[in-house]
């Protein structure tokens, strides 16, 4: 339990001893404390959403005639401005959403564990940091299946996708987790982070693979010498070491990760042409029905 002490701007960390210095918040945005489960963001807004109300692509702020305005080819921005930061803006300044390399340090240096409702990273000092179980989407099997946002884009062709870490667990109950991308309309919790006390410097160390390791690319473009999760960390390598068994868990569900999510379901889009094409057939069916 933290003290009065361990708090900023009134929002109770945990220094997990990471190489970095970053702290982690001890909850998501939305939530009062540790177990609770926060609000829900699309990428790059920070005014939180309804799960249960009806939504679409469409909708994000930054859609303008069915295209980005920002964070787009025309400004070629990747990583969020703090205006568009959901802890920047709610938290104050002293807070931001994780980014991806930050991700990567929690996942690199922390040995990630399910306890209860929590899944659990416990830090090089042995502090934990609990994130709450939820159900992203339905499956079968499925307990838990979470997700959280990064404050970056994927740096693929498609400019309208952006990083999240997602967890659920593999056939024998052990946690699977890594870094994807999806539409940044997607709705994700936010767990923000605090640079006060990190090296603004700090690189995070390539990750070392053992000849006894059978790495294992999990994201979409595996055969790529560099992958565009690569580029955006600055690393050379980002193969992660598994056992064989959990190959196939990881590529399913990569491949349901890039859909637009709706508590728990994909989402079809139905385009206003149908609805316009709908209305002509009906109208000439009627009039077909007034000559006879």
């Amino acid at each position: 339990m933290n003290s009065e002490y361990d708090k900023i701007n009134g929002y109770e960390y945990v220094d997990l001893g990471l190489p970095s210095g970053t702290l982690w918040a001890s909850y998501d945005i939305g939530a009062h404390g540790v177990g609770e489960f926060g609000d829900l963001f699309m990428w790059g807004e920070t005014v939180p959403r309804n799960p249960e109300t009806e939504w679409s692509d469409d909708d994000h702020k930054y859609v303008s005639n069915d295209d980005f305005v920002k964070y787009c080819g025309r400004d070629n921005k990747q990583v969020l401005d703090p205006e568009d930061d959901a802890a920047t803006s709610l938290w104050g300044n002293d807070w931001k959403m994780p980014s991806f390399t930050d991700w990567r340090e929690l996942i690199k240096f922390c040995e990630l564990k399910l306890k209860g409702e929590s899944i659990v990273f416990v830090g090089p000092n042995g502090n934990e940091l609990h994130f709450s179980k939820y159900v992203l989407e339905e499956y079968d099997g499925c307990e838990f299946s979470c997700s959280w946002w990064t404050s970056e884009l994927d740096s693929s062709d498609d400019i309208y996708d952006a990083l999240y870490f997602y967890v659920d667990k593999d056939e024998d109950c052990d946690p699977v987790y890594d870094l994807y991308s999806c539409h940044r309309s997607c709705l994700f919790p936010i767990r923000p982070v605090s640079k006060i006390r990190a090296d603004l410097n700090f690189v995070l160390p390539d990750d070392e693979e053992s000849e006894d390791d059978e790495p294992t690319d999990y994201i979409e473009n595996a055969q790529t010498e560099q992958s565009s999760y690569e580029k955006i960390a600055g690393l050379d390598s980002l193969k992660a070491a598994s056992e064989e068994k959990y190959e196939t868990n990881y590529q399913d569900n990569h491949i349901r990760k890039n859909t637009y999510i709706k508590d728990g379901y994909e989402k079809e889009k139905t385009s206003i042409l149908s609805y316009i094409l709908f209305a002509i057939a009906v109208f000439v069916f009627l009039y077909a029905i007034f000559l006879l």
